[in-house]
C-alpha cells in the first residue's frame, strides 16, 4: 500500500466512524484516529501503532466537551504544540522520539524546550478503542463496552495500517483474544511495566497506559522497542 491508497483507506474509515457513531445513537462527533503523515509512517521501520482508552473531553464542570485533538486533523501536522500538552502523548512522544534518535530518557531535552519532538508522533498509527469523547478517568468495564461497540472499526484499522508492533496502553486485554485466534505466544517481559507476545509477525506490547507514566516507564519501552527493532 502507498500513501495515496493509504489516505483513501482512511478516509474511507473515518466514514465508517461517523456512521456508526450515528448508528450507536451518539449525539456528539467522534474523534476519528489512525495516522497523520501518510509518508511518514509508511516510510517508518518498524510501522509502530499505539492503543489507547478513549479521547478526554472532560471539561472543567465535569460535562463532556468535543474531545480535543485528533491526530487525523491537517492542523496537526501543520501545528503540534498543542499535542504537547496532551498528558497522554508526552510520554508517547518520549518514547518515539528516544527510540528513533538512540537515546533514553536522561539523554533527551524537555519537549517545552524543543517541539519539534513531537513531529515523531506524525510517524505512528495511533488508535483510541472508543471514537467518543470520555471522562478524565477511563474504567476497565467502560472500555470493555467501547471495544464491543467499535470493534468492527478498531479491526478494520489494524488490518489497514498493518503495523509492525502495537503498544497497548492498558488495553491489551480487549484485544487479546482476537490474537489468540491467530495464534498468540508471549516471548518476553520487562519485570513491572510489559509483557511481549508475538502474534504471525506482529510484536504486541501489553504495557501500562502513559499518563502519569516516569522514567522508568519511557526507558523500559525504549528498551523493548530497541530489542526487537534495534535502530542500529
Amino acid at each position: 500500500m502507498n500513501a495515496i491508497e493509504l489516505e483513501k483507506a482512511q478516509k474511507a474509515i473515518t466514514d465508517a466512524v461517523y456512521a456508526h457513531a450515528k448508528a450507536l445513537g451518539f449525539d456528539r462527533e467522534p474523534i476519528t484516529d489512525g495516522v497523520c503523515d501518510f509518508e511518514g509512517y509508511l516510510n517508518s521501520n518498524p510501522k509502530v501503532m499505539w492503543i489507547l482508552k478513549e479521547p478526554n473531553g472532560q471539561c472543567p464542570n465535569g460535562e463532556i466537551d468535543g474531545g480535543g485533538w485528533s491526530i487525523t486533523e491537517e492542523s496537526f501536522k501543520n501545528d503540534i504544540e498543542g499535542a504537547t500538552k496532551i498528558q497522554s502523548w508526552q510520554p508517547i512522544i518520549y518514547i518515539m522520539y528516544g527510540y528513533l534518535n538512540g537515546l533514553m530518557y536522561n539523554d533527551m531535552g524537555y519537549i517545552c524546550d524543543n517541539i519539534e519532538m513531537a513531529k515523531v508522533l506524525q510517524r505512528i498509527a495511533y488508535l483510541n478503542v472508543s471514537k467518543m469523547p470520555g471522562y478524565n478517568i477511563s474504567y476497565d468495564s467502560n472500555i470493555e463496552q467501547c471495544y464491543s461497540q467499535w470493534k468492527p472499526i478498531l479491526d478494520r484499522q489494524i488490518e489497514t495500517y498493518a503495523p509492525d508492533v502495537i503498544i497497548f496502553g492498558k488495553t491489551f486485554d480487549n484485544f487479546k483474544c482476537d490474537f489468540e485466534e491467530h495464534g498468540l505466544e508471549k516471548i518476553d517481559n520487562f519485570p513491572g511495566w510489559i509483557d511481549v507476545y508475538k502474534s504471525g509477525n506482529q510484536i504486541l506490547l501489553d504495557a501500562y497506559h502513559p499518563a502519569r507514566k516516569g522514567q522508568e516507564y519511557i526507558d523500559t519501552l525504549i528498551e523493548a522497542l530497541n530489542k526487537y527493532f534495534p535502530t542500529k
